[in-house]
């Protein structure tokens, strides 16, 4: 068996859908013996991600499954493996380090790490 990475797009839909579009991009990892195999159980499973639910209004929230927009092998997961990687050109590169720095202050104060000094 293999190990595979698949981009799952979804639409999220709320209510009546009178508001703006949101879709969620996953990354999920497939073991299948090759890459028919990981997109054919990757589409069967797709369904089964995400229960509807109602939200703080009571309208209902769910996730449409639209498609795997991409698949590919990589070596078996193990401590630190590579999962999947995103390549940015922010326009201000002062404004995108600044957002990093707010979001990495967020997992210090919601997680307690524990420093090894």
């Amino acid at each position: 068996m293999k190990w595979f990475v698949l981009r799952y797009i979804f639409q999220i839909i709320s209510g009546d859908g009178n508001y703006a579009s949101q879709f969620d991009e996953q990354l999920r990892l497939i073991q299948a013996v090759d890459a028919q195999d990981a997109l054919q159980k990757g589409e069967g499973q797709s369904e089964n991600f995400h229960r509807p639910f109602r939200n703080c209004n009571g309208e209902l929230v769910k996730w449409e499954f639209i498609c795997i927009a991409d698949l590919y092998e990589i070596e078996p997961p193990g401590h630190g493996s590579e999962v999947g990687s995103v390549l940015h050109e922010p326009k201000d590169m002062v404004v995108f380090l600044d957002e990093l720095k707010r979001r990495e202050a967020f997992l210090h104060q919601s997680i307690y790490i524990e420093n090894p000094n």
